[in-house]
C-alpha cells in the first residue's frame, strides 16, 4: 500500500499497488475529477512531482504531445510503484456520492434483446448500490485494459447488476 500525497492540500489517499491512482482516490472518497476513467478524455491529469508511477497505457488519447512535454499523465491510467506526491486540481462536484467499490460478480444470465443487443446480468456478493448516469467499470479475462458499461437496472439491494451491450458485427 503505497501513500499518495496532494501537493498543497490535505487530501492524502492510500493506493494499492495493483490499483490506478483514480480510482484509489474515488474509493478514499476524494474529489478527483474524471469523466471516462479509461484513458480518452484527459480529465483525470496530474503531474507527478516525486515518486514512481507505472503508466498502463502511454499512448491513451487523453495525453496529447503538450501534456507529455510537461509529464503531465492520467490518474487512471497510471498506478503507483511508491509513495507519491502528485499535484492535481480537486472538483469538490466529482466527490463520489457512492463511493464506488472492487468486487466480483458472476455471470448469470445473458439473452438477446434484438439482432445486435444482448442483455448480461450480474450477481454480487454485495448490495449493488449505484447512481442514475453511473457505469461499472469491467475487468475482464483475456482482455487488455477496462471496459465501462452502463447500468441498465436501478440500484438493487440483492447485487443484481444489468448490462445492456451492443454486440459487434462478426
Amino acid at each position: 500500500m503505497y501513500r499518495i500525497e496532494m501537493d498543497g492540500k490535505e487530501e492524502n489517499f492510500s493506493c494499492d499497488g495493483g490499483d490506478s491512482l483514480l480510482r484509489a482516490g474515488l474509493r478514499a472518497g476524494k474529489g478527483l475529477p474524471y469523466e471516462c476513467s479509461t484513458g480518452s478524455c484527459g480529465t483525470c491529469k496530474f503531474q507527478l512531482l516525486e515518486g514512481k508511477t507505472e503508466n498502463l497505457w502511454p499512448d491513451a488519447p487523453g495525453v496529447t504531445a503538450r501534456d507529455k512535454k510537461k509529464d503531465r499523465r492520467l490518474a487512471c491510467q497510471n498506478r503507483p510503484l511508491s509513495d507519491c506526491k502528485i499535484k492535481m486540481r480537486l472538483d469538490p462536484a466529482a466527490t463520489p456520492h457512492v463511493v464506488p467499490r472492487r468486487q466480483t460478480v458472476r455471470l448469470v444470465e445473458s439473452r438477446a434483446l434484438t439482432h445486435d443487443m444482448q442483455e448480461f446480468r450480474f450477481a454480487s456478493e454485495t448490495p449493488a448500490d449505484f447512481l442514475p448516469g453511473q457505469y461499472t467499470l469491467f475487468d475482464l479475462p483475456g482482455v487488455t485494459g477496462s471496459r465501462a458499461y452502463s447500468m441498465a437496472n436501478y440500484p438493487d439491494e440483492k447485487g443484481m447488476i444489468m448490462l445492456n451491450v451492443r454486440v459487434a458485427s462478426p
